[in-house]
């Protein structure tokens, strides 16, 4: 039998790397992991990341994690493969399996109007369905305001958000076409809300418990949330890209001194189901590959989770349900990237082979990680 082996990578910011091996795993062997080493720690430096964390999966096992610089500048707190990261919108594709368990057990529709379940939402919901919310065809609106991705106001659930934008016209006729939207995603969570009788938060430590998932938080930032990393903005330059095609100089860093600031405060208790979640890129990965193998949801409902979804011209977009899915030289692949002003993130899974990455950067503005994503994936995918 072929030996197998693990690799963990933990380093600070000038130190070199130390490698360790952590016993049996599944096909990735020495080679490979020592091409993972060289690869991480050569490009980590310009990626401008203050610290890092990647773990990749082979055979729906974790058989390499890494750790790199800091999780917290100021008081030189090192990363360690632990170290609990804010997902950004990686936390869709778990708002969307906690959807999809409540409809597995009978208590959503995914073609209903979502006024079912919501009557408060104006009438112009009528044609909106959680399906169209989920696969970004709702024409829900309203992420391309500097409050929203700036707010301050903490809410104790998401069908309180929700009242703050649910006014705004819907940006379409849902279903006609696909806008990404992650306050579409707070009305997922209100209605769910609604169903359970219990908050977005509750419902999900509710699902992490029944399942047997650790580790996973809500990034409240008045919470004690442990091992919760520091975010930074790493390129004072960069614009705040919105969906609607404008940029925005970050006036706001006039006067602050230094290549890298504290992130600008925000409280996403206003997108919780969009971008709330907080967890390590093992865990994450361990979540992903879960799902993956019907340990969740079964494997029937997975699929159709991970099925693209078609507008009403029969064009398939890039989106399950919850899920970004795709194809990478020519494999099935999902996943979704993450970006908050504290947080840069990515996941890749391909459920044929079980293969997986997450990365996961405590900084906006970083550089060339898409690439070195590419790079992991061509060291693992086969």
């Amino acid at each position: 039998m072929t030996r197998r082996r693990r690799w963990t990578i933990i380093a600070l910011a000038a130190l070199p790397l130390l490698l360790c091996s952590l016993g049996n795993a599944q096909r990735v062997g020495t080679e490979i992991g020592d091409r993972l080493n060289r690869l991480v720690n050569q490009r980590f430096t310009a990626t401008k990341c203050p610290g890092m964390t990647i773990a990749v999966a082979a055979g729906n096992e974790i058989v390499f994690s890494a750790a790199l610089g800091l999780a917290d500048i100021e008081q030189s707190v090192p990363m360690t493969t632990a170290s609990v990261h804010r997902l950004a919108s990686l936390s869709k594709p778990i708002t969307g399996t906690i959807v999809m368990d409540l409809l597995n057990q009978g208590k959503l529709d995914l073609d209903t109007s979502i006024r079912r379940y919501l009557p408060e939402l104006p009438e112009t919901y009528g044609r909106v369905t959680l399906r169209y919310l989920l696969d970004h065809q709702s024409g829900v609106g309203g992420d391309e305001h500097l409050d929203v991705a700036f707010s301050t106001a903490h809410y104790a659930t998401s069908r309180e958000a929700m009242k703050v934008f649910m006014r705004l016209p819907l940006m379409f006729r849902p279903g006609t076409k696909t806008v990404y939207s992650s306050l579409s995603f707070a009305v997922v969570g209100a209605a769910a809300e609604a169903v359970t009788g219990r908050s977005f938060q509750q419902l999900a430590a509710d699902f992490f418990a029944r399942h047997r998932i650790g580790e996973f938080f809500l990034d409240d930032p008045l919470a004690i949330v442990p091992r919760r990393v520091r975010g930074y903005l790493v390129d004072h330059d960069s614009k705040i890209e919105f969906n609607d095609g404008r940029t925005v100089s970050r006036e706001y860093l006039s006067g602050t001194p230094g290549p890298i600031t504290n992130a600008r405060a925000y409280d996403i208790s206003n997108r919780y189901p969009a971008g709330g979640f907080d967890a390590s890129a093992e865990d994450l990965l361990r979540f992903t590959t879960a799902v993956g193998t019907g340990k969740i949801l079964p494997l029937e409902v997975v699929r159709r989770m991970w099925s693209a979804q078609a507008v009403a011209d029969g064009t398939k977009g890039p989106f399950g349900i919850g899920w970004g899915v795709s194809h990478w030289k020519g494999k099935a692949m999902v996943g979704m990237n993450g970006a908050e002003p504290s947080s840069t993130t990515f996941l890749r899974f391909f459920p044929g082979s079980g293969a997986g990455v997450a990365l996961l950067c405590n900084a906006e503005g970083a550089r060339g990680l898409s690439q070195l994503l590419e790079d992991i994936l061509a060291a693992v995918v086969e």
